[in-house]
């Protein structure tokens, strides 16, 4: 038996600590939680059966509904699964598998996990080693290799080993509010930490330290595989010290120009009292617009012009970079938008014609980006700029979020640039049944902008003295 099952199986029976090495207690705890879901996925479908409608009588995606007889509870059936959402936020998504609830989807898992407001006690021991959902399925890909847990037909769903399922039930009614059962779980399942907190002493203490730094080599040993690099960097930063972290990164960033690279720069850019990681710089000098994705050249880049380091170069790259039309793979570059706003933030006068061919992108998301942040910065060129993109805009789609940006800054003149244009505009209706795309996100869009000028408000506040409300007058004469 897997040392974990039998750690997991000794506790449950009140039975003696396994001789040897203990089990590593993220793996554990990831073992006992999922076991708790198993439960409460069985739940899930008893709430079906007993208070729902089969899914294939209930509408779909016609927003949440109160459950029955539960206050508070909301559900929303969508394909082939049931999302319940409780009154504080927990949120349970189980697909239907014809098996009552016992395959786990890991996206689904770590979406459940990380609702929860208040966690039990072996989701917040699971939290302190594994807290974000790509490490948790990171951790869960190394149990399957285990064979502790089983693949499903569909490739990424899963189940428990057998012996897990018939303890489910057992494991989730556990009380760990009994400070004896705490103590009991910490030491089957070798979490040290948590056993010193419990029934602290030297020796306990000693074995923490020696856990702590299990647990290090652990993340480090993740970061050094390409395959799980970018997901064991975030719970490094809880246990390097500043000066370890960048060169930690440094060594991800120095690999190659790739998601993990821009995301180890993002975790480095969040911390500015770091020291300062020349990898970034040496990441632009070989940033190549035919070959690679901007997004970590926008990171790059956003890090070194936030600190006052190779300004010009910074500049000169994302230039470059805001010029490519199709980024590989993609239908336009999908980081245009991002690209022209870090101009306007930090090299207005270069940013215009980025602004311009982005509002124009054929990427809707680029266009809502751009739209949203002009709207939020709501200076008398945003609105110059958002009517020309109107007028140059020949669909309702193509329109649809410069129409909401003017509309929301609801000046006289914009509204009225608006009236002019839906008066001389036909919205595509799709005939028979369904509605298409065009009909969708005009009914959306409103609301879409309104939260995305939200998210875009403290960015806009900020920089906003620093641009001259007359933007596109003193760039063109």
């Amino acid at each position: 038996m897997h040392p974990v099952l039998a750690a997991v199986r000794a506790a449950l029976a009140v039975g003696p600590v396994a001789p040897g090495a203990p089990p590593d207690p993220w793996h554990a705890w990831l073992v006992v939680v999922l076991a708790r879901q198993v439960d409460r996925q069985r739940w899930l479908v008893r709430v079906q059966h007993e208070r729902l409608l089969p899914a294939s009588d209930a509408d779909e995606d016609e927003g949440a509904d109160e459950v029955p007889g539960m206050p508070g509870w909301r559900f929303l059936f969508h394909g082939a699964g049931l999302c319940l959402t409780a009154p504080d936020g927990e949120t349970i998504d189980v697909d239907d598998h014809g098996d009552g609830g016992l395959t786990i989807d890991p996206y689904f898992f770590t979406q459940r996990i990380l609702s929860l407001r208040h966690p039990a006690l072996p989701e917040r021991r699971l939290l302190a080693f594994l807290p974000t959902a790509d490490v948790l399925v990171a951790a869960i890909r190394e149990l399957v290799r285990e064979g502790l847990l089983v693949l499903g037909k569909h490739g990424h769903v899963f189940r428990v080993a057998r012996e897990l399922e018939e303890d489910a039930g057992a494991v989730a009614s556990i009380d760990f509010s009994d400070a004896a059962l705490r103590v009991r779980w910490a030491e089957h399942l070798g979490d040290h930490e948590l056993l010193a907190r419990e029934r602290p002493s030297a020796a306990v203490e000693a074995r923490a330290t020696v856990q702590r730094e299990a647990y290090k080599r652990y993340l480090l040993a993740g970061i050094a595989s390409e395959a799980t690099a970018r997901a064991f960097i975030d719970p490094l930063e809880a246990v390097l010290t500043p000066a370890e972290l960048v060169d930690a990164c440094a060594g991800l960033i120095d690999a190659a120009v790739n998601a993990t690279a821009g995301h180890a720069i993002e975790r480095l850019d969040a911390h500015p009292d770091y020291p300062v990681c020349p990898a970034v710089s040496r990441l632009l000098a070989r940033a190549d617009p035919e070959r690679h994705h901007p997004y970590a050249v926008h990171a790059a880049a956003r890090y070194l012009l936030r600190r006052g380091i190779e300004r010009e170069r910074a500049v000169e790259v994302v230039l470059a970079f805001a010029r490519v039309w199709v980024v590989a793979g993609y239908k336009g570059n999908p980081f245009l938008g991002e690209l022209a706003l870090l101009l306007l933030e930090h090299a207005p006068a270069h940013a215009l014609d980025a602004l311009r061919r982005a509002l124009r992108s054929s990427t809707p998301l680029v266009r809502t980006n751009v739209a949203a942040a002009l709207a939020a910065l709501g200076q008398p060129w945003c609105q110059r700029e958002l009517e020309l993109a109107l007028d140059d805009a020949a669909t309702f789609e193509k329109s649809a979020s410069v129409r909401a940006a003017l509309s929301w800054m609801g000046s006289d003149e914009a509204r009225a640039a608006v009236t002019r244009w839906t008066q001389t505009h036909v919205l595509r209706a799709t005939k028979g049944p369904g509605y298409g795309w065009e009909e969708v996100q005009e009914a959306n869009v409103d609301g879409s902008l309104a939260h995305e000028i939200d998210q875009r408000r403290a960015w806009a506040d900020a920089v906003r003295a620093g641009i001259d409300p007359d933007f596109d007058r003193v760039m063109w004469g």
